[in-house]
């Protein structure tokens, strides 16, 4: 790993006119969310829809989650890799990861709640939904703004139709005394985009084209938006990167 440096990511906020399509906010934020994916691959962002309490309210719901018992947790599996239950990985001991496919559904989030609390647990369901759905419009707003300043508008409405919404809960324990502290090895992310939460926890290290280290630090209102593979594959020939993380 390389060395840890001060500088930050650059900070858009998503409020106001500049989520009105063709206004002139929009096209001036357009443009720092272009330049930012191509200089860092990702961007801290604010949406003003997303409030405090929908904050907590999600990382409520996430420790009820986590505190169920191993033998339930295991049962969210999936077809695809990392898509479902994982934890007690002796090469990542540390981390651990529950996922809920087609989150911005209600079929998809209940399908989920309804195996890990067989009774219902409606509070999780709807918080997560709720969550789920607020993420995805940020999402495609930045998608919008990104295929619009290359003038590639009908590349955004084949890609909204082909989206489908993974929400993945992750939870680092505590290294033990003499434990390796490393969550997660660096790596990127397969997606499209990824849009990334913290509760207030210093975890996440994200690499530069310099190959040096920027430690993102969290705020309750703020998301990390990141370019992922799929989407370098989908645009080869424009200067995006997409980041190493950990």
């Amino acid at each position: 790993m390389g060395s840890l440096v001060n500088p930050t990511l650059p900070t858009i906020h998503f409020s106001g006119k500049n989520l009105e399509p063709g206004s002139t906010a929009w096209m001036s934020t357009s443009k720092d969310v272009v330049r930012a994916l191509e200089d860092y691959g990702c961007f801290a962002a604010t949406y003003s829809k997303f409030s405090l309490g929908m904050h907590k309210a999600i990382f409520r719901c996430s420790e009820e989650l986590f505190d169920l018992p191993t033998n339930v947790k295991v049962q969210n599996t999936s077809d695809t890799p990392s898509h479902g239950y994982v934890g007690q990985e002796p090469i990542i001991p540390l981390y651990e990861g529950l996922g809920i496919e087609n989150a911005t559904t209600r079929e998809g989030v209940k399908k989920f709640t309804n195996l890990l609390w067989p009774s219902g647990n409606d509070r999780f369901c709807e918080t997560a939904l709720e969550y789920s759905r607020l993420v995805a419009e940020l999402d495609q707003v930045v998608m919008r703004m990104v295929s619009e300043s290359y003038g590639i508008e009908s590349s955004y409405e084949s890609l909204l139709g082909a989206t489908s919404y993974l929400l993945r809960i992750i939870k680092y324990r505590k290294p033990e005394k003499g434990e390796n502290g490393l969550g997660i090895v660096p790596h990127t992310d397969k997606s499209f985009m990824t849009i990334i939460h913290q509760c207030q926890v210093n975890g996440l290290e994200i690499k530069t084209k310099d190959g040096d280290w920027i430690t993102v630090d969290p705020s309750p209102s703020s998301f990390i938006v990141m370019a992922g593979d799929a989407w370098m594959d989908k645009w080869k020939n424009r200067t995006f990167n997409s980041q190493g993380h950990n």
